[in-house]
C-alpha cells in the first residue's frame, strides 16, 4: 500500500494573509459593537436628563419672573405650627401690597388671634387684647414673641412656589418646572399640591420643617391677578 502523504503543517502566504484579515474583522466587529453599546447607553441616560433639567429650569425661571412681578396678592387658608412640644393651628389671611404685608391669624375655637403688619419701618404684632409689640424685622419679632424662628420673609416667596432671594442649597422641579422640594436657609420645604388659579398652578399644600419646627399651610383661596401677568 502506498502511504498517503499527510497534509503540510504550514500555510501559504495568501492563507496567512486571509487569516489576519479574518482576525482583524472580528476585532473590528467587537470594538464597533462595544462603541455602539456605549453610544446607546449615553443616549438613553445622559443626554435626555441634561435636556430635561434644562427645560424644567427654564420653565421655573420664566414662571418665577412672572409671579415675582406681581406686587399685590393675597391668600386664605389654614396654618399649623408645631415645635415637638407645643403647637397650634387656625385660620390665616395674608394680604400683600407694594411695600407692605399683613397677616391675620385666628386660632381654632377662638383661642388666640393676632395681626402682623410688615412694612419698610419694621413689623408690628397686635394681639386680640390690643397689646402691640414692634421690631425692626419680622423674623426677629416672631422669634422674640413666639420663641419660633419662623422665616416669614422667606415664606412670602415659598407660598407662591418660589425660592426666596438668596442662596439655595437644593431644589427639585417636576416636568412642568414647578417646585416640589426646596432646601433654603436651613429649612426644608415640600410642595405636595398645586391647584390652578386662572390657568396658573399655585401651591395649596406646603410643609416647612427645620429640626423640630414644623409649619404647615393649606391654602383654600388665592387672590392674584395671574391672568394679566401670564398673558403679557
Amino acid at each position: 500500500m502506498i502511504p498517503v502523504p499527510c497534509q503540510p503543517c504550514w500555510t501559504t502566504s495568501s492563507q496567512a494573509a486571509g487569516g489576519k484579515v479574518d482576525r482583524a474583522l472580528v476585532a473590528w466587529r467587537k470594538s464597533y459593537g462595544l462603541f455602539f453599546v456605549l453610544l446607546m447607553v449615553n443616549a438613553c441616560t445622559g443626554v435626555p436628563v441634561k435636556e430635561s433639567f434644562s427645560d424644567n429650569d427654564a420653565a421655573y425661571q420664566k414662571r418665577a419672573e412672572k409671579l415675582g412681578a406681581i406686587s399685590e396678592w393675597g391668600l386664605t387658608g389654614r396654618i399649623s405650627l408645631d415645635d415637638g412640644d407645643r403647637g397650634g393651628s387656625g385660620k390665616l389671611q395674608w394680604e400683600v401690597k407694594p411695600g407692605s404685608s399683613g397677616l391675620d391669624f385666628h386660632g381654632a375655637m377662638g383661642r388666640g388671634a393676632w395681626h402682623l403688619q410688615i412694612g419698610p419701618e419694621g413689623a408690628v404684632l397686635t394681639e386680640a387684647n390690643g397689646a402691640e409689640q414692634n421690631a425692626p424685622g419680622v423674623n426677629a419679632l416672631i422669634q422674640d414673641r413666639m420663641g419660633w424662628p419662623i422665616p416669614v420673609d422667606a415664606l412670602q416667596w415659598w407660598v407662591r412656589g418660589l425660592a426666596a432671594p438668596g442662596a439655595v442649597e437644593n431644589k427639585k422641579l417636576d416636568v412642568a418646572g414647578l417646585l416640589i422640594n426646596l432646601h433654603q436657609f436651613g429649612w426644608n420645604v415640600d410642595f405636595s399640591r398645586y391647584d390652578s388659579s386662572d390657568g396658573v398652578a399655585l401651591p395649596t399644600r406646603l410643609n416647612v420643617t427645620r429640626d423640630n419646627y414644623r409649619v404647615k399651610l393649606a391654602i383654600s383661596r388665592w387672590r392674584m391677578n395671574v391672568k394679566h401677568a401670564f398673558t403679557n
